[in-house]
């Protein structure tokens, strides 16, 4: 009988000691995950600051570029006011400033590079398919990589 009172002594010893050891362990783990998660919750602050200032610039470029364009067109639309009325102002006869008004309104737009080619070699849009080959079927076709048994 004593055996068994210092088993269940040395039991209950053991558990003691097992749940103090815990105890400090959780504890432990617990501030150096603190020191950890205050770590990341900074990094993560500060790369939220970097990405709201990013898009704050962004936005500011975007502005500024829709301005720059409406000032572009502003000027263009001065200078082709200012042509048509040298046109008018300086032109010597009737003829000649109905040519010059007409010109300055059917002004084509260059469609070729400074060395003569042209722009675009042709204005075909891009396909999101393979055009037929030679004689075979086009990849839209029902029977595009089917061999057909005979």
């Amino acid at each position: 009988m004593e055996a068994s009172e210092n088993l269940w002594i040395a039991v209950s010893i053991a558990l003691a000691i097992g749940v103090i050891v815990g105890i400090v362990l959780a504890q432990v783990a617990r501030r150096v995950s603190g020191t950890y998660s205050s770590a990341t919750r900074t990094q993560l602050e500060s790369l939220q600051l970097r990405f709201e200032d990013y898009q704050q610039e962004v936005s500011s470029h975007f502005k500024t570029t829709a301005n720059l364009v409406a000032q572009l067109n502003r000027s263009h639309q001065e200078i082709q006011e200012h042509l048509s009325q040298g046109a008018v102002d300086l032109s010597p006869d009737d003829i000649t400033r109905q040519r010059l008004l007409a010109a300055l309104e059917d002004a084509p737009v260059s469609r070729a590079r400074p060395n003569g080619d042209p722009l675009f070699d042709s204005l075909e849009p891009p396909r999101d398919y393979a055009p037929k080959g030679k004689g075979g079927p086009g990849t839209l076709s029902e029977e595009y990589g089917f061999k057909h048994k005979s």
